[in-house]
């Protein structure tokens, strides 16, 4: 026992030495020289090398930002290069503080937190930056973890230029074009300020806080990665025609505001698509399933949360972005008569062992029972299915769909709706678990419909059940 005792104790006095060597190691690069007494500024100072950054910390205020106690990460430029850089730059008050506090973050990052991966550090500028412990955006660091008492210096012979983020470079660069143009439109808030609207879009500027399309996708944000396309005028012209004949709603104002919405709301891939990297398709945040060719590109550009691509053709499968419509039959709006009980049935398909909940009444007493549901709609034909199962009586029964405007139906007598168009009765036949096809719904316009699974025309019970899992409309497309 006491042999063991005395084992044990060696191997954790081996353990301890060997932990302390491996830190000794991992930090071998560290520079430690007064480390413990002097400031980040007061290492920057002392650097000969670093004396045009030290005089713009002292110009931007950011010298008694890295003298304070706080934590932090600062990658120098050395003097060639703030040189090397655009004296208008360095004059211009904004830019130069953008400049600065782009090379200064809050907690102390040292080369050996980035070995296993590469990490992005939102600086004091706003951006986020890409550091490997090697590089910083790309840019190959000098002098590596010299340490001091409130964090760590980096000195970098090549000056980093803030990068725009997405929305930023398409501001900047295609404010005159299409795109552009209409999601300038798309204030948030009909409550805002008219006076507020007219003076953005006179100055040709978008309020991200208060555009629909930014407040949903946000490509202004340094928080998060993507991919955004720009379409040049020819190939956002070329959308638009695409989908005209989709978003045909009551009048040409409106019917042109859906059709420039649906060409944009696509635009925005979650992550980085490296130039040479792009997968043969690519998914939206609205999974539309997009071909980003490489002789569609007319530029690609790093940004700083992502990449942003100009593209002449946008090539994407047009049944992803004008998707078939499901609807649960158990989630309707209204009934014809709301005092008749019905259930919500939980079921298994024999077939794969799936489990689906569905729709089911029987013994309502009433003579073309509907149920209602409510659902957006594209313009064009639909064929029109649904799976409705007889598992629950040996006889079949006959039910229908309708389809109505909504509006024709917001204040109708439930007892004597006019329905725009029906399908004729189709037998509900025993113990099919398959989609069963009713037949085609053409909608004239874009916009809500609405849609009603009716029952026989008669009163006996077994012959006018309602039962349905769902109903799916798939538009036709070519």
């Amino acid at each position: 026992m006491k042999f063991s005792k005395i084992m044990l104790s060696c191997l954790l006095a081996i353990l301890v030495l060997f932990s302390c060597r491996k830190d000794q190691w991992d930090n071998r690069d560290l520079v430690k020289d007064n480390a413990g007494t002097e400031s980040l500024l007061d290492r920057i100072n002392a650097d000969s090398d670093l004396s045009l950054f030290a005089s713009y910390l002292k110009k931007t205020g950011y010298d008694k930002v890295v003298s304070s106690s706080k934590t932090f990460t600062v990658w120098a430029p050395d003097n060639k290069a703030i040189q090397a850089l655009d004296p208008a730059y360095l004059n211009d008050t904004a830019s130069l503080k953008l400049f600065i506090g782009n090379c200064i973050a809050n907690q102390a990052f040292y080369s050996k937190d980035a070995r296993d991966s590469a990490l992005r550090i939102r600086t004091y500028s706003g951006k986020r930056v890409l550091f490997t412990g090697e590089t910083l955006n790309g840019n190959a660091v000098g002098k590596k973890d010299i340490t001091a008492k409130n964090g760590v210096l980096y000195t970098m012979p090549t000056a980093f230029m803030p990068q725009p983020n997405a929305f930023q470079y398409f501001s900047a660069n295609y404010a005159a074009g299409l795109q552009y143009q209409f999601m300038k439109t798309l204030y948030y808030s009909p409550n805002v300020d008219s006076i507020l609207k007219d003076s953005l879009i006179k100055a040709n500027l978008i309020n991200t806080n208060l555009n629909t399309y930014t407040r949903s996708v946000n490509i202004n944000s340094e928080d998060s990665l993507l991919t955004y396309i720009i379409l040049t005028d020819q190939a956002y012209q070329a959308e638009e025609q695409k989908l005209q004949s989709f978003f045909i709603d009551s009048t040409v104002e409106v019917s042109d505001s859906l059709k420039q919405w649906n060409v944009i709301k696509d635009l925005t891939v979650d992550g980085v698509i490296d130039p040479g990297a792009i997968p043969p398709v690519v998914y939206s945040k609205d999974s539309v399933a997009i071909r980003l060719a490489s002789s569609s590109i007319v530029k690609a550009v790093k940004v700083s949360n992502g990449m942003v691509y100009v593209v002449n053709h946008l090539d994407y499968d047009l049944a992803t972005k004008i998707k078939p419509v499901v609807i649960q039959g158990e989630r309707f709006f209204d009934r014809l008569d709301p005092e008749k009980s019905y259930t919500i049935r939980k079921r298994r398909n024999p077939a794969n062992d799936s489990i689906f909940s569905d729709l089911f009444m029987e013994k309502q007493g009433i003579a073309s029972y509907w149920f209602r549901y409510p659902v957006s709609l594209a313009a064009g034909t639909y064929k029109v299915y649904w799976r409705a199962v007889n598992d629950f009586q040996t006889g079949t029964f006959p039910m229908m769909l309708a389809l109505n405007h909504h509006i024709d139906t917001t204040f109708a007598d439930p007892k004597n709706i006019a329905y725009d168009q029906t399908l004729p009765y189709t037998t509900v036949e025993l113990l099919n678990y398959n989609d069963v096809y009713i037949g085609d719904f053409t909608v004239p316009k874009h916009g809500l419909e609405d849609l009603f699974l009716i029952g026989n025309n008669v009163t006996s019970s077994g012959k006018n059940t309602i039962v349905c899992d769902y109903i799916k409309l798939v538009p036709v497309l070519n």
